[in-house]
């Protein structure tokens, strides 16, 4: 990557905005004279709890929903969030294709999210501030446009630790307030224990490891492969949670598990997918004996 007179000068704002909420738009602005993208975000995650969304680049109301959707639920079937965020990864730049599993392009969450968003291509810069704090930029490219070449990606990684120096010194001065306080951060962990006992008590063991799988865009020799089972047996439990929640595809299990995010309630701990087939769909649930 060439550093120009222009990518000098971003270089020269972002430092100058480190302390003030301006300095994420100077962040997007300098990745972007460099590799060029269109869209921009970027996130705050404390331990494994649900992200905080802290900058936007578009700020329109179809991604303030698709993204508080993420912040709901939808971050526990994120590529980032599995493959980096919950295994420790270090600090670096991640394109989308190199943690995605291997059918996450045809995924209904693709569809959904990216789609919606008129995403085509997509990297994130994660940069772990310190044992508990990871913060993520993301970079995003239109629709319209074509793929990340390997020439950007390199170019990206090699942004990589200027990216990471200005964030970290932006938190070690700022702290992130309130996102960080006591009261925050229990909110977002009782969610996020909520949400993990999503199908808890209508799926077996089983049966919620291959749909959690299925969700996020695993086929079923891939999903075969991380439980240690043959594509054969997977596909069996596939069949008898499909059955269980009566549903007959990915996308209606897609679907349902959004619209069990409206029963997320810290408040009883219950899984939501169960409150939500006592309200919605009873006819799928066992007869009391």
């Amino acid at each position: 990557m060439e550093f120009t007179a222009d990518i000098s000068d971003h270089l020269g704002r972002c430092i100058a905005r480190i302390g003030t909420d301006q300095l994420w738009q100077g962040v997007h602005d300098l990745v972007a004279t460099a590799v060029p993208h269109q869209m921009g975000a970027a996130f705050v995650y404390a331990d494994q709890d649900p992200p905080v969304r802290i900058f936007d680049s578009e700020g329109n109301a179809q991604r303030d929903e698709l993204h508080q959707i993420l912040a709901n639920i939808g971050y526990m079937i994120s590529p980032y969030y599995n493959g980096l965020i919950r295994t420790g990864a270090g600090s670096g730049f991640y394109p989308i294709d190199q943690v995605a599993p291997d059918e996450f392009r045809k995924s209904e969450y693709f569809e959904v999210y990216y789609g919606r968003k008129l995403v085509e291509d997509e990297g994130m810069f994660l940069c772990r501030v310190d044992e508990n704090i990871t913060l993520v930029f993301m970079v995003e490219r239109h629709k319209e446009t074509e793929l990340f070449s390997q020439d950007e990606l390199d170019a990206l990684r090699n942004l990589h630790p200027v990216v990471f120096s200005l964030i970290s010194r932006h938190v070690a001065l700022t702290g992130l307030g309130e996102i960080m306080s006591p009261e925050s951060r229990a909110n977002r962990t009782a969610f996020r224990e909520v949400t993990e006992k999503f199908g808890t008590k209508i799926l077996s063991a089983r049966e919620r490891d291959v749909a959690m799988l299925i969700l996020r865009g695993h086929s079923s020799k891939s999903a075969a492969r991380i439980l240690e089972i043959s594509p054969e047996t997977e596909r069996v439990h596939r069949r008898r949670l499909y059955t269980r929640l009566g549903i007959s595809s990915h996308s209606e299990l897609f679907w349902l598990f959004l619209q069990a995010s409206d029963y997320l309630n810290p408040n009883t701990g219950n899984d939501p997918l169960l409150d939500f087939l006592r309200d919605k769909k009873p006819e799928v649930l066992p007869r009391p004996r």
